[in-house]
């Protein structure tokens, strides 16, 4: 056995030591998270204020595509901003 290769067999006892440390830190990151998991999952909200609107950011995504359409249809005059919901003319001032 030439040196170079006793020098690597020393060195092993340091891997076998950082790789328990890895094994042990991905325990407790998995324990953590599975308990956090649960944790979520069984608590009920207490408060509705807290919780976002109907829809949350997709409610805002489709107010968007709404306006965006409207708009559009206004552009090529198939609504006007003179008009009841009934479709009746309002007075032009």
């Amino acid at each position: 056995m030439n040196p170079t290769c006793a020098e690597a067999m020393g060195n092993m006892s340091i891997c076998y030591i950082l790789d328990g440390i890895l094994i042990l830190y991905g325990i407790i990151l998995t324990i953590l998270y599975c308990r956090l998991r649960i944790h979520q999952t069984t608590k009920a909200p207490a408060n509705n204020a807290e919780q976002p609107a109907e829809g949350g950011i997709y409610a805002v995504r489709l107010l968007i595509l709404m306006l965006k359409k409207t708009f559009k249809m206004a552009h090529d005059g198939k609504v006007t901003a003179y008009r009841k919901a009934d479709g009746s003319e309002l007075p032009h001032y």
